[in-house]
């Protein structure tokens, strides 16, 4: 059985339409710099083209516009059972803001809390 004509023009056109779509969202996260709401949302100044976190926020965007809500629960089950639907939903949603994880802080950020000590940073109890 041959499919008709008109039939394969529509797959081949869908399937160049999402080829080009692919295209378009990675060039959209490699090549385009950051606008001012994006650098304000992620505290770089404003000679800074490409700050630090653009790109997951790009696309942390991407997935919260388009992710239904079974995507959660499918990505849920594969990190296991410690980590729920919600709470990685609301992990998307404060990435896409530009909020970074709390254990992901770069280098020359962190605060001293008034703990610091010489000699042994361990203590072994018998």
């Amino acid at each position: 059985m041959k499919i008709p004509f008109t039939l394969r023009l529509a797959y081949h056109g869908v399937r160049v339409a999402l080829r080009v779509a692919v295209l378009f969202f990675c060039a959209w996260l490699v090549f385009i710099p950051a606008n001012a709401e994006e650098r304000a949302a992620l505290g770089a100044s404003a000679d800074q083209q490409y700050p630090l976190g653009l790109r997951p926020m790009r696309t942390a965007r991407a997935i919260v516009l388009v992710a239904p809500d079974r995507f959660y629960g499918f990505a849920a089950d594969m990190f296991g059972p410690e980590v729920s639907p919600l709470m990685l939903r609301i992990a998307m949603l404060r990435l896409a803001a530009g909020i970074p994880p709390p254990g992901n802080m770069q280098a020359g950020s962190e605060q001293s809390n008034g703990r610091d000590i010489d000699g042994p940073k361990f203590i072994q109890v018998d």
